[in-house]
């Protein structure tokens, strides 16, 4: 799944950021001749670097709850270039809520569109609010899904910014998303590979013998026995891939591979304590990288999810599930045994085969009972998107797409051939341990030479686009 953390490291200078609000209308494309109520949407801003006439540097909230204003390197690049910060939250996340509810029948307020049209509302709204000088250049950032957002931005209203960041940036909406699973086993190489293997394998086997051994393992992650194996088993896969996914391949690897030298798999390696042993030992790994409340929450939960008594509005929980049965898809389904792409098998899967289509189709239509009548329906809808901003090829101007080695979500960014033309220039860093929008956090000397050379690149193409919004920078 993708979960957006904040940047990491350098923050603003000023105190605890407070949130701002403004209205904002639920609906940017009711009847001219309509009304349309507002509701309050959060944003952050910080002004300690700014300078009268400098750049705006604006953030995409996305797919969760917006708490600062924008840190890492973007604060970075703010304080050299005497930027003001702003970051806006995504409509119905956290605090931002049209008509305060996440009911499907108001959910049909959240897309990509009345999102984009948000953040453009927001540029006019905010500069006549501070006054900010005419020639004011709004440069806007993303990383994941805000990522895909900062690209169709510059598609939707090129005239609002002279470019954007589209950090590890989904811009192409893929269905049925095999290839998650196929770049996690590529990245983490055979051996770590057949360890993820063993660990799915392990778990399947006890739940699928179902009585006090399904109860005992689903228990093990304070999951209900009731818990459908697709949900238990998608975040079980979750739990391991997004390690990977956010730069900690080493440890998972290193971790789940230990186990084959124990004693008690050395013995037996498909014996009952081995098996015990390898179950545990990936129930700790994923509590003590993602904390206890990872597996417990609504977020894996289909019955939870379609529950109002237990779902909470705002969380990324429904709301992002809305996103992705809706419009995006990225539904991150098992390889089919011997399955071929382009000619090539496909690794076997990493995660359990009940992790499937029909079980995401389905959770879909579980969660959201009024679905089907809802135009662009799921299986279809990727293909309007994708239509209307170019896939894995975008039609932007103006935007730099950063991509990194580890990341699954790579196989959802641009693809070949990587720079599209020349106003949108595509860099890959390719190094262990460099997963999803590594490029945001805050720069250190102990970053690789691939990241820091990335971020060098971007910021040629930043500074000639604030100077001039186009032509590409010289060597």
């Amino acid at each position: 799944a993708v979960r957006q953390p904040q940047p990491r490291g350098m923050m603003p200078k000023q105190g605890k950021p407070q949130p701002m609000f403004w209205d904002a209308p639920t609906d940017h494309f009711a009847p001219a001749w309509e009304k349309p109520p507002t509701f309050r949407q959060k944003y952050f801003v910080d002004k300690s670097f700014y300078t009268q006439g400098g750049p705006v540097f604006f953030q995409l909230g996305g797919e969760g709850p917006v708490h600062s204003p924008p840190g890492g390197f973007i604060a970075k690049l703010a304080e050299e270039r005497s930027a003001l910060l702003v970051q806006v939250e995504h409509r119905f996340y956290g605090d931002s809520i049209p008509n305060g509810n996440v009911n499907a029948s108001n959910l049909k307020l959240l897309t990509v569109d009345q999102a984009l049209a948000d953040y453009a509302g927001f540029i006019d709204w905010f500069s006549e609010q501070e006054q900010l000088p005419n020639s004011t250049k709004w440069f806007a950032f993303g990383g994941s899904y805000p990522g895909a957002l900062a690209s169709w931005f510059r598609i939707a209203y090129p005239d609002k910014t002279v470019g954007s960041l589209s950090s590890s940036g989904v811009v192409n909406s893929i269905f049925d998303f095999v290839m998650f699973d196929v770049h996690i086993a590529r990245a983490i190489g055979k051996d770590c590979a057949e360890a993820f293997r063993s660990v799915t394998a392990a778990y399947e086997e006890a739940v699928l013998a179902r009585g006090d051994s399904e109860a005992n393992a689903k228990k093990m992650f304070g999951c209900s026995p009731t818990m459908s194996d697709g949900d238990f088993f998608y975040m079980l896969a979750d739990g391991l891939s997004m390690l990977v996914q956010y730069g900690a391949k080493t440890l998972m690897c290193q971790n789940l591979t230990q186990i084959r030298s124990t004693p008690v798999c050395q013995i037996a390696p498909d014996g009952h304590f081995c098996k015990a042993f390898t179950m545990t030992n990936a129930k700790q790994l994923i509590d003590g990288y993602w904390g206890p409340g990872f597996s417990t929450g609504c977020f894996y939960d289909t019955a939870c999810l379609s529950d109002p008594a237990r779902y909470v509005a705002g969380a990324t929980d429904r709301s992002w599930r809305w996103q992705k049965c809706y419009e995006l898809a990225y539904l991150q389904s098992a390889p089919l045994p011997d399955e071929m792409q382009g000619g090539t098998l496909l690794p076997k899967a990493l995660r359990s085969s009940l992790v499937n289509m029909t079980y995401m189709v389905e959770q879909c239509r579980a969660i959201f009972g009024d679905f089907d009548p809802v135009p662009g329906a799921i299986g279809f809808s990727t293909q309007a998107i994708n239509a209307r901003f170019g896939g894995a090829q975008p039609t932007a101007k103006n935007v730099f797409y950063s991509n990194f080695g580890d990341d699954p979500w790579l196989q959802a960014s641009v693809m070949p051939p990587r720079d599209v033309d020349a106003d949108q220039p595509y860099s890959l860093a390719m190094c262990d341990d460099c997963g999803h929008c590594k490029d945001l956090r805050t720069p250190s000397s102990h970053d690789p030479p691939e990241v820091q050379n990335l971020r060098a690149r971007f910021v040629k193409y930043l500074d000639l686009w604030l100077k001039n919004g186009s032509d590409r920078p010289g060597p």
